[in-house]
This record gives C-alpha cells, structure tokens and sequence, in this order.
C-alpha cells in the first residue's frame, strides 16, 4: 500500500483522472488550494475454503494535498495520507500463523513540478512511510520510495505527451522485484476520448455530458462505467483486480508481507459536482480471494477465502 506516483498512476480505474492530473502541464488554477479524499469499507466474513476458520477486513483512509509553493512556473505540493486496515477472525495463515490484527500505513512526501511551456514539464515526489501494526514492540517500521517524471509536448500547443518517469521502491506491491520502475506512455485526447498507451500500463477513458467509461490494461486490469440518472447523480458500476499488503510484527522473515489479493465487483452511486467535489457510495463483492504471506509460491498457495460482500463510502473535495 506504497503512495510513490508511479504506485499511485497504477492503481486502477478511478485513479485515471488523477493520472492525466500528474501530467498536466497546465497550472493549478488559482483557486485550488488542496485535495482531500476520504474512503471507508468494510467486507463480510468470510471462511477460509479448507476449514480453518473465517476473517473480515475493514479499512479507513484519508489523505490530503497542499499548495504550498505556487511560482511562475513551479508547483510545490505536501501531501499526507493515513491508511488503516483491520484482520478479524480465527483463520490461519498455512505456517500457523494468525493474520489478525490492526495495520497501519501513514505517509508524508511531496511533489514538485515544473512547467517548461508547450506542453513541457518536470517533476519529482519523495516520501516517507511508516507502516507496520502500531501498539506492538517494533511493529512499526520506516520506509520510503522517490519518482522523477517529465512529459515531453507533442502536436498543436503540446496537446499531446510523451510521459517518462523513472519510480524507486524497495519495496512496492506491483513488479516487486524491480526497485526502480520505468514508466513509457502516450498521452493524447481525441474528442471524448482520453489515451494513456504505453508500459506497464494503458488507460482509455471515453466521457460524455451524460456517461463514461474507462478501462485500463496492466497488472491491475480494471473496467469502470457510470451513467448520468439526474443534474450530478450518477449510477456507475466497476470491476478490477487488486493487491494488498501488509507488514505482520512477527513475520518469519523480513521481507515477508502478507498480500491479499481479489477481484472486486461493485456498483453505486455518485454525486459529482464538477472536478471539485465527488461522494460515493457503493456495494459489490470480493471474489477468488487468496489471503497469504512470504514469497509468490506461497502467497499462490495461501489461504483461499470465500467470495465476501462489502460496502464503502468515499470523497474527494478540492477547494
């Protein structure tokens, strides 16, 4: 659950408008001052398939961005972000281990970016982690990841983009065994449609006055799709594959993360108004989950749970 921009831009589906965001060569306007999000989510129980027992997840994020540098041609963000996320129930783990327990993952960085003009710009993030389970003797560990990035203009105006980003991590979810991550795109924009092509991912998001849809192919392949019902209600449905880790205080080894994976289908509702403000509210399910800890075999051959209901809320607000 890292927060460096290259794991940010991979993340899924509804984090593509914050990607185009990242590479926008435009400035901020001068009206935007922050960004917060807020999501909370809670899955059923559900038993692990060989018997030995059940667990139910829960987390709780928010996060937020300042401006606090705004130049001529310079923007200076600090950003903040909190994730929490609970384990109960009696299941085991195949070594024996219990993977209950409250989990932690707060990080603090920033984003600078420059714009060179015609559709040009530089950039970099840094950030620092602490992550691990809080309240137990040394279940707490730092950590940190840094990205450079830049987009080089292309066509009428630099409309167009070349996006090159280079992302260290030595300890990230997606491709863990490469530490430094590089990042190949076209940007472009052809009337409703929005492209994000390249390596190692792509993003293809049409949107209308009254529907969308996006989908993104990669380690992460997702599908979204909404729907305008009435003025900012919309009715959107979604379904994607995702990874989480974990950093247990007592894992055999230290590199060891407990990793569970899933396919979520959801759908809901969401009020939009404009780019500023998003609320939404959401159920679905958790499907062909696997629950393990240590290296891929394992984590291959963990726990198999039940497919499991689950419910959420989240925001986005920037002023």
């Amino acid at each position: 659950m890292r927060a460096a921009l290259l794991s940010c831009l991979v993340a899924m589906v509804p984090a593509s408008e914050e990607l185009f965001q990242a590479f926008d060569a435009r400035p901020t306007s001068p009206d935007v001052s922050w960004r917060t999000s807020d999501e909370a989510r809670i899955d059923a129980e559900a038993a692990d398939r060989d018997g030995s027992g059940s667990l139910r997840f829960d987390r709780q994020q928010v996060g937020a961005s300042w401006l606090g540098w705004r130049g001529e041609r310079d923007e200076g963000w600090l950003n903040l972000r909190t994730v929490r996320s609970g384990i109960s129930g009696d299941a085991l783990l195949p070594s024996g281990d219990s993977p209950a327990g409250t989990y932690l993952d707060a990080t603090t960085g920033a984003t600078w970016k420059h714009l060179l003009g015609g559709g040009d710009l530089i950039g970099g993030a840094a950030n620092a982690t602490w992550q691990g389970q809080p309240g137990v003797t040394d279940g707490m560990e730092w950590g940190g990841n840094a990205s450079v990035f830049g987009r080089i203009g292309l066509g009428e105006q630099g409309r167009d983009g070349l996006l090159l980003a280079l992302n260290y991590d030595a300890d990230r979810i997606i491709f863990a065994e490469v530490p430094v991550l590089p990042l190949v795109a076209w940007q472009g924009v052809r009337g409703s449609w929005f492209l994000l092509l390249g390596v190692p991912f792509s993003v293809i998001t049409y949107r209308d006055a009254d529907w969308s849809a996006t989908v993104a192919a990669g380690p992460l392949p997702a599908v979204s799709a909404d729907r305008r019902l009435y003025g900012p209600l919309r009715l959107f449905g979604e379904a994607r594959w995702t990874r989480q880790q974990w950093q247990r205080a007592d894992r055999p080894r230290h590199d060891d993360r407990l990793e569970l994976s899933h396919w979520e289908w959801s759908g809901g509702l969401r009020l939009a108004f404009g780019p500023t403000m998003r609320f939404e509210a959401l159920g679905g399910a958790a499907t062909a989950r696997r629950l393990g800890e240590g290296d891929t075999d394992q984590r291959r051959d963990g726990m198999a749970l039940q497919a499991a209901p689950f419910a959420a809320v989240r925001g986005r607000v920037t002023f």
